[in-house]
């Protein structure tokens, strides 16, 4: 009995200092957050880590989720993708990690305010912010402005 009570102790304590576990929408958003900044700032800074986290994320997410599954998989696929060898590449990658990433974000039901999508109507294309404070990813400095807030 005192070797049940003392593993069941043990257990709880690994539990414990293991933290606690982290949704994948989040570790995904995490990660997009700093593509959608970095191409929003006319940066490549971090694109090619970012987006190298997002498919081990998502891939490892897949085989948890599987209801969401086909999503996730869209997710990383799509991230897998994505070229940051030059602006135009990457924002053009960047476009369809959005539109993989939201409809995850939907089958899932971690679909929340915030992540904020906004819609591009001169790219034809939404994105994700954590604010309401308009960035846009796909043309960056020269229409940084350019953006309708998706109800």
């Amino acid at each position: 009995m005192k070797t049940i009570a003392l593993l069941c102790t043990m257990a709880l304590a690994v539990a414990a200092s293991a933290g606690p576990v982290r949704p994948p929408a989040d570790a995904l958003l995490e990660k997009y957050f700093v593509i959608q900044k970095g191409l929003a700032s006319d940066s490549l800074n971090a694109v090619a880590a970012s987006a190298a986290d997002i498919v081990k994320i998502s891939r490892e997410a897949a085989a948890k989720e599987p209801k969401a599954k086909a999503q996730l998989l869209a997710v990383s696929a799509a991230a897998s993708k994505l070229n940051a060898a030059d602006l135009k590449s990457a924002r053009n990658g960047f476009g369809e990690l959005s539109g993989s990433l939201i409809d995850y974000l939907k089958a899932s039901g971690a679909n929340r305010n915030p992540p904020y999508q906004w819609y591009c109507p001169m790219m034809k294309k939404s994105w994700l912010q954590p604010d309401k404070a308009v960035r846009n990813p796909y043309y960056g400095s020269s229409m940084p402005k350019c953006g309708e807030l998706v109800p």
